[in-house]
């Protein structure tokens, strides 16, 4: 579940997988999802308070007062231009190799903004084949086309098609 929020897929998540693993780099949304985690007794959830990113090491993370499920390395997103906080950043390398991740049934993809160039990257390149099915949001508001993402996910391997709805989901399925 990378892009966790406040949890809601990964408590779903936990009911049929055997392991789950969260990333959400956002404190206050860290600090909710890892509440709620304990509260409702969940043991095959890893929450890590990282972002998915091209590259690891250290970034400014924000995003509007008045949208705080919108946090976002991309600064198209930070209230007057400004970041609210630094966070730790991961690549899907780093990320498979670290927690020793050799198989994924199904990852949900929701990074506000950043999805195109992370998995136009040649690290998600690396990993993909081990990822079965992924769910991805595409923000139309950071002008990328989503031709672009389709693209991203076909260059990996997957067979690409978009649900039919208004939050613009698109599903890669291994060939």
């Amino acid at each position: 579940d990378i892009g966790g929020n406040l949890g809601m897929t990964s408590y779903f998540f936990s009911y049929y997988f055997e392991k789950v693993i969260t990333l959400e780099p956002s404190t206050s949304h860290f600090d909710l999802l890892t509440k709620m985690i304990a509260i409702n007794k969940i043991q095959n959830v890893t929450v890590l308070k990282k972002a998915l990113f091209m590259e690891n090491g250290k970034f400014q993370f924000g995003g509007p007062k008045d949208n705080t499920t919108m946090r976002s390395l991309h600064m198209a997103t930070w209230q007057d231009g400004k970041p609210e906080e630094k966070v730790e950043t991961i690549t899907f390398e780093k990320l498979f190799e670290d927690y020793k991740i050799e198989h994924v049934n199904l990852m949900k993809l929701d990074v506000e903004g950043s999805e195109v160039e992370i998995l136009s990257h040649p690290t998600f390149k690396k990993v993909a084949p081990m990822i079965d099915t992924i769910i991805v949001e595409n923000h139309q508001w950071n002008n990328r086309h989503p031709n672009q993402l389709r693209e991203a996910l076909k260059n990996a391997g997957f067979m690409v098609e978009q649900l039919p709805n208004d939050a613009q989901l698109w599903v890669g399925k291994r060939r």
